[in-house]
C-alpha cells in the first residue's frame, strides 16, 4: 500500500504549511480512484481525499459498456473486473411487467466487434469495482488515500491550487497541487467553491429505488438485462452480480407522494407485480436505495486550474446505465490530456478547455438525450413518445440488422491521440460524413421494411 512517507511540505504565502501533490483529487468513488489510478501509473504523485470513512456498499451503478472495459484493459485490471461481475452476452430484452401480460416486446442482440476487440458489457455493483482500482491504485508509490478527510474550501494562485480539508474533529489539513480535480459526486462541494451553476432539472414524476435482491430470475426466462414497459409498473431488472453471488438489481420507481420511512411498506406489493414465478414468492431483499434522478450539467467542467469530472460535472437518470459509463470515459479522456500538461507546462490551459468543451459536447448532445428519451420510452404515455417506441420496437424485430446498428453503437473506443494533425483530422471527418450517409440510408431502408406488413 502507498504511503506519505515521503511528503513534501511547502509554505502558503499566508504562513500555513501545505502538503505538495501534483494533483488532488476529491472524492474516491469510482471515477477519482480511476483517475488516480491512470495518473499514479504513469509517475504523476495523486492525493486523493474522501469525507466517507471507507467504500459506500448501497445499490449505485453496476453496467459497463465496452468504451470503459477498453480502459480497463488498458490499465489490467479487466480479468478482474470480468471475474467479479457478469460477463453479458445476450444483450438486452423489452418486456411487459410479469404481473401484466408478461409478453417479451423486442430484444437488442449481443453486439459484435472486429476480432480482438470487446463486444460484451460487464454488470457489477459499483462498490466492487471501485475495491477491486483501490486495490491496484495502492500498489502505485505515487499514490495516496485520505479517508474522513472532507474537502472544505480551495484557493487558485498563479502555479498552484491551495486546498483545505477537515477530519471528523474539526482538524484542518492544508494541500497544495498544480491541478485539483472534483469527482466528488452530484452535490460536489468542489463545484460549489467554484461557483459553477449546475443546469437542469429533477425529475419528480417518480421516486427512484434501487432494490438489490436475490431471485432466480433467469429460472423463469430473463436474460442479464431488461427493460420493463409500463405506465405504472415498469423497471430495469439486471444481473448485479456473477452467478456464484446471485444477485440482481431492479430500478423502479414509487409514488412521489410516499414517505421516505414508509417506502418498505410498498416493496411487497410492487415486487408482487414485477416478480416472475409461482407464488408465494420467495426472495431476499439485500438493499434498498430510494432517490431522486436528475438530469444536469455544469456550465463549464473547468475553471483555472480545478477541473470537474463524472456527477461532479454532470448526472442523468439511471435507466440507460450510462451514468458511471460517462464518467469514467471522463478519466479516459482527462486522464490523457492532464499527461500532456505535465510534459509541457505552459499547454494546460487549452488541454483543459479541450477537456471542458469535448466532454460537455458529449454529454449534452448525446449521454443527456440517450437518457431522456430511455426514460420516457419505459413508462411514458404520451403519443408521440408511445409512437416512437412502437416504431422502434418494430424495427428491432423486423430487421435483425437494425438491432446490429443499436448494440454496435456501444463499441466505440476513446482514441490514444486526442490531438491529431490537420490532415488526420481532416481524414476523419470525411470518413465520419461516409459513415453518417451510409447509416441515414440503412435507417431509411429499415424504417421501410419494418413498415410492410
Amino acid at each position: 500500500m502507498a504511503t506519505d512517507t515521503a511528503v513534501k511540505m511547502v509554505k502558503a504565502p499566508n504562513g500555513t504549511m501545505h502538503e505538495k501533490h501534483d494533483v488532488i483529487i476529491v472524492g474516491a468513488g469510482p471515477v477519482g480512484l480511476f483517475l488516480a489510478l491512470n495518473l499514479a501509473r504513469k509517475g504523476i504523485e495523486v492525493l486523493v481525499l474522501e469525507a466517507e470513512a471507507d467504500i459506500v456498499p448501497s445499490p449505485r451503478a453496476l453496467m459497463y459498456f465496452p468504451i470503459v472495459l477498453h480502459e480497463f484493459e488498458r490499465l489490467g485490471i479487466l480479468d478482474e473486473v470480468v471475474s467479479a461481475g457478469y460477463k453479458n452476452q445476450e444483450g438486452l430484452c423489452f418486456r411487459t411487467p410479469a404481473g401484466g401480460s408478461n409478453k417479451v416486446l423486442a430484444k437488442i442482440p449481443p453486439g459484435k466487434a472486429p476480432e480482438g476487440t470487446i463486444d460484451f458489457g460487464v454488470q457489477l455493483g459499483q462498490h466492487t469495482l471501485t475495491n477491486i482500482i483501490r486495490k491496484y491504485a495502492r500498489e502505485c508509490p505515487k499514490f495516496s488515500l485520505r479517508y474522513s478527510t472532507r474537502f472544505v474550501d480551495l484557493q487558485e494562485e498563479d502555479d498552484y491550487v491551495n486546498v483545505e480539508a477537515s477530519s471528523p474533529d474539526g482538524t484542518k489539513s492544508f494541500f497544495s497541487a498544480r491541478f485539483v480535480v472534483g469527482c466528488d459526486g452530484a452535490s460536489s462541494p468542489v463545484r460549489k467553491a467554484l461557483k459553477i451553476p449546475f443546469e437542469g432539472f429533477t425529475w419528480e414524476d417518480w421516486r427512484f429505488l434501487a432494490i438489490n435482491i436475490r431471485y432466480d430470475f433467469a429460472a423463469h426466462g430473463y436474460p442479464a438485462a431488461n427493460h420493463v414497459i409500463d405506465p405504472e409498473d415498469w423497471a430495469v431488472i439486471v444481473r448485479a452480480s456473477n452467478v456464484e453471488e446471485g444477485l440482481w438489481r431492479i430500478a423502479t420507481g414509487i409514488s412521489p407522494d410516499i414517505p421516505t420511512d414508509e417506502i418498505e411498506k410498498h416493496l411487497p406489493a410492487k415486487l408482487e407485480r414485477l416478480l416472475p414465478g409461482p407464488r408465494p414468492l420467495q426472495y431476499e431483499i439485500v438493499a434498498v436505495n430510494p432517490y431522486w434522478a436528475h438530469e444536469r450539467c455544469a456550465s463549464t467542467f473547468r475553471s483555472g486550474r480545478v477541473i470537474l469530472c463524472g456527477d461532479a460535472a454532470h448526472v442523468n437518470n439511471p435507466l440507460t446505465a450510462l451514468g458511471l459509463t460517462t464518467g469514467l470515459v471522463d478519466v479516459a479522456v482527462l486522464s490523457r490530456l492532464l499527461l500532456k500538461a505535465f510534459e509541457d507546462a505552459t499547454s494546460w490551459p487549452v488541454l483543459l478547455d479541450k477537456y471542458s468543451s469535448m466532454r460537455r459536447k458529449d454529454f449534452i448532445n448525446n449521454v443527456q438525450k440517450q437518457t431522456i428519451q430511455g426514460k420516457l420510452r419505459i413508462h411514458s404515455t404520451d403519443r408521440k413518445v408511445v409512437a416512437e417506441r412502437d416504431d422502434f420496437f418494430n424495427m428491432l424485430n423486423k430487421n435483425p440488422g437494425f438491432g446490429m446498428f443499436v448494440a454496435s453503437t456501444m463499441m466505440e473506443t476513446v482514441p490514444d491521440d486526442l490531438l491529431p494533425s490537420p490532415l488526420t483530422r481532416m481524414t476523419t471527418a470525411v470518413a465520419s460524413a461516409w459513415k453518417l450517409i451510409g447509416t441515414i440510408v440503412m435507417i431509411i431502408w429499415w424504417k421501410i421494411n419494418a413498415s410492410r406488413s
